[in-house]
């Protein structure tokens, strides 16, 4: 169980968190003015598109989504935009087989684009001229499930949970040094009861892995695996977890890495049916070797769930959604000195409806933030964006401002900061989901 000190802690954040709602209308006004692009529909089919992951690397916009054209049929597709994404190309299937294909994730550095995911065991695609072309089809693994892509440089790594029983699953890994040319063996990083990676990242050679496992008492915990030599071997892995208590689920971890900083947060319930849920954080100054004490970025009562992180130089944000305030509200805690300390929360949404699925994008001095909201009748995209790193924000604008169902947002940004990119989902019917966008412009 958490210590007295954490829950006297979390009794004084719960405190900032209702005072962070009276105090909203008192806000600074925003110094970032944004135009907005028009609405696309990216897959534009009749039928189910869905899990979509998104990459940027200069100009270059790239979206990658599964599409279910019959009953048995399930393709990858990917579309590009080279103009910052005030258009795109027509949709390229990056799959062949005759399976179902799903689970994309994609990742781009320079014009380099790596495509990769589950179709009858792992597969994989790249790009060497911004998403023109792509190289054959690789198979990397005969099985496995839930891809995850990192690339720094020339490498780039996948990882990947192969089922090795009924209870048991193993994380795989391969890198390959050649800009995806080439893969090394496959390295067999866990043999537990569960097993999953939930992000991987690459910064200064070294590649870093954060994801949940779950052990003898069925309560998965956070862990983070690292790499000091570009993928070639692992240090044994940290559990960030355990410390919270016996019996209690950690899920969602995210990871963020700025030089040697290491930055992790997760959703920590206090049972399987929980009825508090808490989002916590930790932080390594020695690139992964080591971790700071848990800070509680959310109050001691109510449900606190999903967490996003993003950092932007010395600049740490953490969001989520929180039942404190009344009813589910987007949350923002932001640091300024690499996580040492952290502002007291802010209300972001402030709104009547349910507000959850926040996403975060931070580059350079600008802040972006999108989630889901039920406020306007049906359920919408809401968005604002800051361009001082969160002293102020622009206005609640609806992005997608539609009768049906808009989900499952994800905010990204050019390397500058001052184009930012927002895709969802859009049910347009029951049967048919699409993949939506929408392009903003700092003035």
């Amino acid at each position: 169980m958490a210590s007295t000190m954490s829950r006297c802690l979390r009794g004084v954040l719960f405190g900032t968190v209702l005072f962070s709602r009276s105090a909203a209308a008192q806000e600074v006004p925003a110094r970032l003015q944004e135009t907005f692009g028009p609405v696309l529909n990216l897959s534009g089919t009749p039928t189910f598109n869905f899990e979509f992951q998104t990459a940027v690397a200069d100009s270059n916009v790239y979206i990658v989504w599964s599409d279910t054209s019959s009953l048995d049929v399930t393709h990858v597709y990917l579309r590009r935009s080279s103009d910052q994404g005030k258009s795109f190309e027509p949709p390229l299937r990056l799959s062949n087989n005759t399976g179902s294909a799903y689970l994309p994730t994609v990742v781009a550095e320079g014009k380099k684009v790596y495509v990769a995911w589950h179709d009858q065991g792992i597969q994989f695609r790249v790009s060497h001229d911004n998403g023109r072309n792509f190289d054959p089809v690789v198979t990397l693994a005969a099985h496995g499930f839930s891809p995850r892509l990192a690339a720094e440089n020339s490498d780039v790594y996948v990882t990947w949970t192969e089922l090795t029983g009924p209870r048991s699953a193993t994380q795989q890994f391969r890198a390959s040094h050649d800009k995806g040319m080439t893969f090394g063996p496959t390295l067999a990083l866990d043999d537990r009861h569960g097993t999953g990676v939930t992000e991987m990242t690459a910064s200064n050679n070294r590649v870093y892995m954060v994801g949940d496992n779950i052990d003898a008492d069925d309560r998965p915990d956070v862990y983070v695996r690292t790499s000091p030599d570009e993928g070639t071997a692992f240090a044994p892995r940290l559990n960030l977890s355990a410390g919270e208590g016996p019996g209690q689920p950690s899920l969602l971890a995210r990871i963020a890495v700025k030089d040697q900083k290491v930055h992790v947060v997760w959703e920590e319930c206090n049972d399987l049916f929980p009825d508090t849920c808490t989002i916590l954080y930790r932080r390594s100054t020695d690139r992964g070797a080591s971790f700071g004490p848990t800070q509680a970025m959310s109050g001691s009562q109510g449900f606190a769930l999903a967490p996003d992180l993003e950092i932007s130089g010395q600049h740490v944000f953490v969001a989520w959604q929180d039942d404190s305030p009344g009813n589910f509200d987007i949350l923002l805690r932001t640091s300024n000195d690499h996580g040492a300390t952290f502002s007291a929360p802010r209300n972001l949404s402030l709104s009547p409806g349910y507000s959850g699925a926040v996403s975060l994008s931070a580059a350079q001095s600008h802040l972006r933030v999108a989630w889901e909201d039920t406020t306007a009748g049906s359920v919408d995209i809401f968005y604002r964006a800051s361009g001082d790193l969160g002293a102020s924000f622009t206005p609640v604008t609806d992005l997608s401002n539609t009768p049906t169902r808009s989900s499952a947002p994800r905010v990204f940004a050019s390397s500058g900061g001052s184009h930012g990119y927002v895709a969802w989902l859009e049910d347009l019917t029951n049967e048919n989901t699409d993949v939506f966008f929408r392009r903003t412009e700092a003035k």
